[in-house]
């Protein structure tokens, strides 16, 4: 299977495709666009698509990369020449500074086998540990000297940047000039799922597109016909999964979303012991896994508060919750009182900014475990 999906192989986002066709076919594609959508969506494979018709030596007349001219091959398994891909890294042991070039054919591997990912996946490729993935200052240097080339056969070439929001900062300064004015014929893609941590001087230099979620009867369709679930079980995985592919597929297979809800659910029913020593005994049991472990759980806290709180005041079409645990959620649910969500959400951001900033996990997590005991109500 190639790398690099067919528009076919995107899921409702026929418009978007046919929208950068035209641009492209009246010389009107920005030079900087960025991609915005939840981490498994559709806006990494669009990037890829948008990359292969930019490249592509002659559109069909719907827009789409011929797939048989040379570049559409080339793109096929990324090996064209005039694409260059920058994704986050991590340093390497001596402490020299990794770039994509370096790291290129794992992220490749990555894509082949999933298509649709997290950083989850790209951290266990980069087998990670408690290092955090960056986009690091020598890869804008790279990037500026390789757009001072001439692109080898195309009139393009395409950088595709994927997650720029881990950029360091003195990445992105370095970028803001050749982002403002890049050569003729360079075309920045950029896909970006947390947005809101771009600096704004990234974010003023794009063109911003929001890669809508994929319709419920699209995603129904697709369960139904490629996963070979019945109608009711891709209804109930439709709904629970937002319009994401990859999610969707977590669920079903028990694990990823599911897992993070239940892992977040355990975690919020534990003040309701009432005594600081399982409370100590789990937080000590917390600080053994990996610090970027602990802050995904903690990320993972304001999102279940949020379906708590649609259990006791909302409605059903607005609960994105398994039934499976639907009852240990109300049950929690029923212990938090409407005005103690604002308080409950500070508590959690302190803990993850103490967590972040590399203070002892065992301390920060008893501490807010006895604070949310006094909030609960008995």
């Amino acid at each position: 299977m190639p790398i690099v999906p067919k528009p076919s192989d995107l899921l409702g986002q026929e418009h978007l495709v046919a929208h950068f066709a035209s641009q492209i076919e009246a010389g009107e594609l920005p030079h900087a666009i960025l991609l915005t959508g939840e981490e498994g969506g559709e806006a990494f494979p669009l990037s890829l698509v948008l990359a292969q018709q930019i490249l592509c030596e002659e559109l069909t007349p719907e827009g789409h990369p011929c797939g048989k001219c040379h570049s559409c091959r080339q793109m096929a398994e990324l090996q064209h020449p005039d694409i260059t891909l920058v994704f986050p890294v991590i340093k390497a042991q001596e402490g020299k500074e990794f770039t994509s070039e370096m790291m290129l054919e794992p992220f490749r591997e990555l894509i082949r086998k999933y298509r649709r990912f997290t950083t989850l996946e790209w951290r266990e490729q980069l087998d990670a540990g408690n290092k955090q993935p960056q986009i690091m200052v020598a890869e804008a240097e790279r990037l500026i000297h390789n757009t001072s080339l001439r692109s080898f056969k195309s009139q393009y070439q395409v950088i595709l940047i994927w997650q720029p929001e881990t950029m360091r900062t003195e990445t992105a300064n370095k970028l803001l000039k050749l982002l403002e004015e890049p050569p003729k014929g360079v075309v920045f893609i950029m896909v970006s799922h947390s947005p809101h941590r771009l600096l704004p001087t990234i974010i003023s230099r794009l063109q911003k597109v929001a890669v809508p979620k994929i319709p419920d009867p699209t995603l129904i369709d697709y369960l139904v016909q490629k996963e070979s679930v019945t109608e009711e079980e891709a209804a109930e995985l439709a709904h629970l999964a937002q319009g994401n592919l990859y999610k969707a597929l977590q669920l079903k297979e028990g694990n990823g979303l599911f897992k993070g809800q239940l892992e977040a659910l355990q975690f919020l029913q534990l003040p309701l012991q009432r005594h600081p020593k399982p409370l100590l005994a789990a937080a000590q049991e917390y600080a053994k896994k990996d610090r970027p472990e602990v802050i995904a759980l903690l990320d993972s806290l304001p999102k279940l508060l949020r379906e708590l709180l649609a259990l006791q005041y909302g409605s059903d079409d607005v609960i994105f919750l398994p039934s499976k645990i639907l009852e240990e959620a109300n049950t929690v649910s029923i212990a938090v009182p409407l005005d103690r969500y604002p308080r409950i959400m500070d508590e959690l951001t302190d803990a993850k900014l103490e967590v972040i900033q590399n203070g002892n996990i065992t301390m920060v997590l008893f501490d807010l475990l006895l604070t949310l005991t006094r909030i609960y109500q008995k």
